[in-house]
């Protein structure tokens, strides 16, 4: 998600500064190329080393796609410009906002979930054109996607996944489908 979000950010909003975090060299390089301008260490102070980039425009919006999400709440006040905005694919239970510089700042927090609007139905025209342009843009080149691994929509293949994502070395996506391994509609969890 973070990698799509970072070319969708540079290249087709074309926003002058994405800064991503990163750990290792592969994954910096990897982040680059996928259109981050900057990227800093999550393995250290995350806002100490934003502000030593010394950002001109200063950063506006911030999208967090990694746990864990109270720490990245709690940064992106301090890095985030007033009246800036958050959003996030990951949950926390703890929200650290109140009486805090996202009060002082009047920052904006959202959920961002694919699902939302046609789990409740609404504004299902857009949604609809929302995933027609990105499947332009994937067919196009202009947005990658890099799924890495394709395993078996089963326990097993699930089980697997997880095992992958816990690993801290885990670079692009990893998929579930019910075509992998020869498995067809109905087999799937059998």
């Amino acid at each position: 998600m973070g990698s799509v979000a970072s070319q969708i950010a540079r290249f087709v909003l074309k926003l002058p500064v994405v800064v991503t975090t990163t750990s290792r060299e592969e994954t910096t390089a990897f982040s680059k190329e996928m259109g981050a301008t900057h990227t800093v260490n999550h393995r250290e102070d995350v806002v100490k080393q934003v502000q030593e980039l010394k950002l001109d425009p200063p950063i506006k919006y911030i999208f967090i796609t990694h746990t864990p999400a109270a720490k990245y709440i709690v940064d992106s006040a301090a890095i985030c410009a007033p009246f800036g905005k958050v959003s996030s694919i990951v949950q926390t239970k703890e929200m650290p906002m109140y009486g805090t510089e996202w009060m002082a700042k009047s920052l904006t927090f959202v959920w961002t979930l694919l699902g939302t609007k046609p789990y409740y139905k609404v504004d299902m025209d857009s949604h609809g054109k929302i995933l027609k342009q990105l499947a332009e843009m994937l067919d196009s080149g202009k947005v990658k996607c890099h799924l890495q691994q394709v395993l078996p929509l089963n326990l097993g293949g699930v089980r697997k996944a997880h095992e992958e994502s816990e690993k801290s070395g885990v670079m692009g996506k990893i998929a579930l489908s019910v075509d992998a391994e020869g498995l067809g509609e109905g087999k799937a969890f059998m």
